[in-house]
């Protein structure tokens, strides 16, 4: 008879360690791990929001399809979660979506929107714990007078997040509609609008590439004018010394590359440890090209030829799924990218179509049995379809799948996704502008920034 080992009276530190390695591999597990007894639980480190080694960086919420968003009735508080690694899935019950809206993951945490107060909040999914931010309407007053009307310029931000060593959460809003950066920290009051890209050649952020990664946003410009390619890095508020105030440094240009490399840029997108650039190689758009940005930075123009058992999966945003050891996505190809590209040969030559190019032998094969861009297809999905749906948060936080025949819009409180008590002010503000007066518009701004956060 083997012996009996007395587990639950391991040495705290020991416990410790172990709990290390089991974090690397899976946050989920480390859950676990300390759920096996108390003792294991109090040796262990209690994962929270304000650590960034307790976010559930590869773990996505995934779109159930048929209109059933985030909160809807029939779910009944629950959303279902995937690894993109590992395949696993993990139901949470987050019964704060019923009147909240998803506009954002960040590194596994949900960015999410009041229906009535417009507040901001991060949201650990695996936790349930909070990070209350200012309210979305707090812009409001910051806006251009032309672009106040338009609420849901502000709905589709790409978000990222920092944490200080003091445990400070700021979150960094870029808005490819307004051209802009919003920023704050979970002690401020109202978002600061920033302008960091008037400097460029052309500041319409709608045109360029965007990364959120590591509390930093990433972003590629093409330089017409000078033939090159531009990569911009805006890092996070840094507090100095003097006056204690948060201040962004100035627009780092990180690389920049002949133009005559990229036809056409997809997106940049992390992959494991790297930041990885996605483009076609020449002007026919039948190769794909994917280089290092670490390459890039230091003058290496060199794609590369594998990225091993990962699969980038290209839209609005990206993703990269981990392919092995268990082939839980059989569909899909190792080494390979799966995005909407113009096919140049076959049936569908001149035609945009759902593919997956394999990097190893530079062939296009389909990512689905069915098109989803002209129409969407029956039910039930595939797996696919669902992975590449969270690459377009429109579809994605509305439970709808994606299919470039839609618009996806909200087919319910359409009047509360911007707050339901500012509707009045909206109202009034829009019959100000359109009477082209000034000075009362600023009275409702105030108004409205007062309603928002309790200060004028």
């Amino acid at each position: 008879m083997p012996p009996i080992r007395d587990w639950a009276s391991l040495a705290p530190d020991l416990v410790e360690l172990i709990g290390w390695s089991v974090l690397a591999g899976d946050l989920q597990d480390y859950v676990r791990f300390r759920a096996v007894c108390s003792h294991w639980s109090a040796s262990t480190v209690r994962p929270h929001i304000r650590d960034p080694r307790f976010h559930p960086r590869r773990w996505m919420m995934l779109p159930e399809g048929h209109g059933l968003y985030p909160g809807h009735r029939d779910l009944r508080g629950f959303v279902r979660f995937l690894n993109l690694s590992t395949g696993a899935f993990v139901r949470a019950h987050l019964p704060l979506l019923d009147d909240h809206v998803i506009l954002d993951s960040v590194d596994g945490l949900l960015l999410l929107h009041g229906d009535r107060d417009t507040a901001m909040r991060l949201l650990h999914p695996f936790t349930g714990e909070i990070v209350d931010l200012p309210p979305l309407a707090s812009l409001l007053p910051q806006m251009e007078t032309l672009r106040f009307y338009n609420r849901s310029l502000t709905m589709n931000p790409y978000a990222s997040v920092s944490v200080s060593s003091r445990g400070t959460v700021t979150v960094m809003l870029a808005f490819t509609d307004l051209d802009r950066v919003a920023y704050a920290t979970d002690g401020d009051q109202r978002w600061t609008l920033w302008e960091p890209f008037t400097s460029l050649l052309s500041s319409d952020l709608s045109k360029k590439s965007l990364l959120s990664s590591n509390g930093k946003i990433y972003m590629v410009e093409y330089a017409y004018q000078s033939h090159k390619v531009h990569i911009y890095r805006v890092d996070p508020p840094c507090t100095t010394a003097a006056d204690g105030f948060p201040h962004f440094p100035l627009l780092m240009k990180i690389s920049e590359c002949p133009l005559d490399r990229f036809s056409i840029i997809f997106n940049l997108v992390e992959c494991g440890s790297e930041t990885l650039l996605v483009a076609y190689n020449d002007e026919s758009c039948i190769d794909l090209a994917v280089y290092r940005l670490a390459d890039l930075v230091i003058g290496r123009f060199v794609p590369i030829t594998s990225i091993g058992n990962y699969a980038l999966v290209l839209g609005e945003r990206c993703l990269c799924v981990l392919l092995s050891p268990n082939k839980w996505l059989p569909s899909v190809s190792p080494n390979s990218v799966i995005c909407i590209h113009n096919s140049q040969s076959g049936p569908n030559a001149g035609e945009y179509v759902f593919e997956q190019y394999s990097l190893g032998t530079g062939m296009w094969t389909p990512a689905s049995d069915g098109d989803i861009v002209e129409m969407l297809p029956p039910s039930p999905h595939e797996f696919t379809h669902h992975i590449f749906t969270c690459c377009y948060r429109r579809y994605w936080n509305k439970g709808l799948m994606y299919s470039g025949a839609t618009e996806p819009k909200w087919l319910i409180k359409q009047e509360t996704r911007f707050g339901e008590y500012l509707i009045i002010f909206f109202l009034i503000r829009d019959v100000i502008i359109y009477l082209n007066t000034s000075y009362p518009c600023q009275v409702v701004d105030y108004a409205i920034a007062f309603l928002v956060t309790g200060k004028s």
